[in-house]
Parts: C-alpha cells; sequence; structure tokens
C-alpha cells in the first residue's frame, strides 16, 4: 500500500507541517460560477455566464495519540502550525509529488465533538490561490 503524504509548507517561514493520518482528501476541481435568473411567471431561467469558481481543497484525517495529554498536544500543535498564512499544499505518494497547490486556510480547524479518546478526526479547508 502506498503512503499518501499532504505537507503544508508556508511561505513566511513559520515551518512545514505533515498532516498526519489522512483518510479522504477532496482535490480542487474546476468549475465555471454562473448566475441564473428564474423567472416566476414563466418557466425559463435566464443565465449570466461567469467567471472560474474558487477551488478548495478539504482534507480529513485522523489524530492518533498515548492518552488525552498528548492528543491534546497534537491538537494545539496543529493549531498553531496550520495557520491560516499563504502555504505550498503537496500531496505526494510515495515521495512522489502528484499536485502542488498554492493555498491559504479558509476557516478553523474542525475536530470530532469530544477531545476524551485516544483518537480524533480532524477537517481541514483550503482555498486555492494558484497552482505550481
Amino acid at each position: 500500500m502506498s503512503e499518501i503524504i499532504v505537507q503544508c509548507k508556508f511561505n513566511s517561514g513559520s515551518g512545514d507541517y505533515i498532516l498526519p493520518h489522512i483518510f479522504t482528501i477532496y482535490d480542487p476541481a474546476p468549475g465555471i460560477k454562473n448566475v441564473i435568473i428564474e423567472g416566476n411567471r414563466s418557466s425559463g431561467s435566464i443565465v449570466i455566464p461567469g467567471n472560474k469558481q474558487s477551488q478548495e481543497i478539504t482534507v480529513k484525517g485522523r489524530l492518533i495519540a498515548d492518552g488525552y495529554k498528548d492528543l491534546t498536544d497534537l491538537i494545539n500543535e496543529m493549531r498553531s502550525k496550520v495557520t491560516t498564512d499563504e502555504a505550498t499544499l503537496t500531496l505526494s505518494h510515495d515521495s512522489i509529488p502528484d499536485w502542488e497547490y498554492t493555498v491559504r486556510r479558509l476557516e478553523k480547524i474542525e475536530f470530532s465533538e469530544s477531545e476524551r479518546t485516544d483518537e480524533q478526526e480532524y477537517q481541514i479547508t483550503f482555498l486555492v490561490l494558484s497552482d505550481l
């Protein structure tokens, strides 16, 4: 089985971070953002062609630790290292890069409800600024 690695390299020089135990990645999908105006007196619609739609990358994974304190330390480390600064996000299989994007984290990192376990699922959503 090949090893999947997703790494953030922050352009500010604040350090690199490898996202641990990834189980799902939603790659960016190009699309177009159209404006649709639906008529209320007829069955027709007006479609105004738009420009490129924003692309996002969502990474879901799991933090695994030996007890509550270690898990809390891993959560705090992720929160402090995966900032909203601009970064290069790289997906690799067996050390061979599949893609690289310049990204920025959009919102807070989502964790499961309970932190009183040895495992914690997380989700991070990045906005794609450009591909490399």
